[in-house]
């Protein structure tokens, strides 16, 4: 004879109640009987598969978004170190720009613009002459090109987080800001930004003589300013290099000559 898994024989003992040991253990037997039914008619199977099911669930989903977690801090990180490394080297660019406008001004001999040529003149009474003098406007056009890579390299620095790039770029701009009565006597002036701006009608009127004792000699401030960009552009690269070796947790590897450099 089978057993009927779905009827309640809790109910065939329901007259043997008198003895406390009895119903212990029929009380038992109904336990037992009411899991076997549970486990027959596949209820209990159904329960346990949805609870591991769910459990899997979950964990794949925490999995999923650790994973997407982990790609974008790594993909942040990443374009930390592009941005960086960018920034540094368009400082090298401009630094290294002003060097070579800054030379312009600075070379000496037959590469002078300074040098003076024998030019055609008309006086007022249209009487045609030779004269032999500067270049004006070859000369006002250098000076020009030179403020606007100037003005370029400022910018580019002006958010520097190294601390050599960013001390070289502030001597740059002292040293600006101690010729700035000279450089106003031939029409060039100093804002309070640190940047340069070119009158060119007052340069012509001080004279090309004064252009060159300022700007184009041994101590005057384009050759300073040549040394300076040098020196700031050596930083910069160096720094741009340095954001190649950032590691994952942001961290970069030391450059002790840039360290002891910044003492200089």
């Amino acid at each position: 004879m089978g057993i009927n898994v779905n009827m309640d024989y809790s109910t065939l003992f329901s007259s043997m109640s008198g003895a406390s040991s009895s119903n212990n253990y029929l009380s038992g037997l109904t336990g037992m009987l009411s899991d076997y039914s549970s486990i027959k008619n596949g209820s209990y199977g159904k329960l346990v598969s949805a609870y591991y099911k769910k459990v899997g669930n979950d964990g794949s989903s925490s999995k999923t978004d650790d994973s997407k977690d982990a790609k974008s801090s790594e993909l942040s990180k990443s374009q930390q170190v592009a941005a960086e490394k960018k920034k540094y080297s368009s400082i090298a660019s401009n630094a290294n720009a002003l060097e070579e406008s800054a030379e312009k001004l600075t070379n000496s001999g037959t590469d002078s613009i300074f040098e003076k040529t024998w030019k055609a003149t008309t006086d007022e009474d249209g009487n045609k002459a030779q004269v032999f003098d500067y270049n004006t406007d070859k000369i006002v056009s250098a000076v020009s090109d030179f403020v606007t890579k100037y003005n370029s390299l400022v910018s580019a620095a002006s958010d520097a987080s190294d601390s050599t790039t960013s001390t070289r770029a502030s001597y740059m701009e002292k040293i600006t800001n101690s010729f700035k009565d000279e450089l106003s006597s031939i029409g060039i002036s100093v804002s309070d930004k640190g940047k340069l701006s070119l009158d060119k009608d007052k340069m012509k009127e001080a004279g090309m003589e004064s252009v060159k004792n300022i700007l184009g000699s041994r101590s005057g401030y384009a050759y300073q300013m040549s040394s300076s960009a040098s020196s700031l552009e050596s930083a910069a690269s160096r720094a741009a290099s340095n954001s190649s070796t950032y590691s994952k947790t942001g961290s970069v590897t030391p450059n002790y000559s840039s360290i002891m450099d910044s003492f200089i």
